[in-house]
């Protein structure tokens, strides 16, 4: 099957859904402020596009798919925010579960949704022989307690890229789209990196990645409701992946 565009735009953490067997396993008791602080809500919506998108089903809280599997590999870990999370974003714990617990989950989630990602990168490389990965985020517009960088003013638009699968090009592509839209953009601030499939990560050339992470004062109260901008922003993304799906 030969697809529209060699684009993926992938969106991880915009699920606030936790399913029901595992609500007991949670100690925090005020879980719907930790679901608003670490939800990017709304990113389904921010992110729509006709390319083919690969939404992670469930909470973060439940499990998180952009971290590395193993914890030896996965620098958040230290903070109880590997794969699967111990820990709240102020550090308090967040539900108490043991190693069996932690494999159950990882296979639960974390494996078919990276089975379904390498598998739509695989696709692309055969009728495209290549592929672009976009990752899409948002972050909240004042430093959490657990993010490493905890400089202000943030930027409205953070641009995450990988040594290996982003080209200068092409992150400077997208840098030059969004200050010409009107935003502050930074690279690789306040967050790096970008995802790619283990199976081809620092391995294959073919396929790219960039990271977009939206500050989510451009589109949301605090509260969790769509400001005024939220239209505004849902076009302006989308005027960005159009131009991604012409450019890849």
């Amino acid at each position: 099957m030969l697809f529209d565009s060699p684009l993926v735009v992938h969106v991880p953490h915009a699920s606030r859904y936790i399913p029901e067997d595992m609500r007991r396993d949670f100690l925090c008791l005020d879980l719907d402020r930790e679901l608003l602080l670490m939800t990017d809500l709304y990113c389904d919506e921010l992110f729509d596009t006709e390319a083919e998108r690969i939404l992670f089903p469930v909470s973060r809280l439940v499990c998180d798919p952009e971290r590395f599997r193993d914890p030896e590999e996965e620098i958040m870990e230290k903070v109880g925010m590997g794969a699967v999370y111990t820990r709240c974003s102020g550090g308090l714990p967040l539900r108490d579960i043991d190693a069996l617990d932690r494999e159950m989950i990882l296979r639960r989630y974390y494996d078919p949704h990276h089975q379904r990602l390498t598998e739509a990168v695989r696709r692309r490389l055969l009728s495209w022989e290549r592929c672009l990965i976009i990752d899409g985020h948002s972050f909240s517009p004042e430093p959490l307690s657990h993010e490493s960088d905890q400089t202000t003013p943030r930027p409205d638009i953070c641009i995450g890229t990988d040594s290996f699968h982003t080209s200068p090009r092409l992150s400077e592509r997208a840098m030059t789209f969004f200050r010409r839209s009107g935003y502050e953009c930074c690279l690789n601030r306040p967050f790096a990196g970008t995802i790619v499939p283990g199976a081809y990560y620092r391995r294959d050339p073919r396929v790219a990645s960039l990271m977009i992470e939206i500050n989510r004062k451009l589109y949301m109260n605090a509260d969790g409701e769509r400001n005024a901008d939220f239209q505004k922003t849902v076009e302006v993304i989308g005027a960005f992946l159009d131009m991604m799906k012409e450019e890849c």
